[in-house]
């Protein structure tokens, strides 16, 4: 029984012992970070971002950089993202960032909240 007993503590000592020198799992890569600079212009009195049409794939962390180079205040918005941002045009202050992460695939309309008719495009996200 006493053999018995220390053939089972050494094979149990031995186990932890090869799980504890065992390489750690690597961590799972973290999602890329999808940047993007647009600018807001007007063009006849139209304005518009641009690029106004933006492609991720879902789990993307998304940073815009945007900048608005039209007259007048003006909105950045992302249907179904909570992403609601007014820039101004004024020199110094014309420049706002937005950040998240891509968690709903599908296309999204892209807006301005203050102007809708103003400037408008897509978020694609991917599977």
């Amino acid at each position: 029984m006493k053999r018995l007993l220390t053939a089972v503590f050494v094979a149990a000592f031995g186990a932890a012992l090869v799980r504890a020198q065992a390489p750690a799992k690597p961590a799972a890569p973290s999602a890329p970070t999808r940047e993007f600079k647009t600018v807001n212009i007007e063009v006849k009195g139209n304005k518009i971002w641009t690029p106004s049409f933006f492609v991720v794939k879902k789990g993307d962390k998304v940073k815009i950089t945007l900048i608005n180079a039209a007259s007048a205040v003006h909105a950045f918005a992302i249907e179904g993202y909570p992403v609601d941002v007014q820039v101004n045009n004024a020199e110094g202050d014309n420049s706002k960032t937005v950040e998240f992460t891509a968690d709903k695939a599908g296309i999204f309309r892209v807006f301005c909240s203050m102007h809708a008719g103003h400037v408008g495009g897509q978020l694609l996200v991917l599977e």
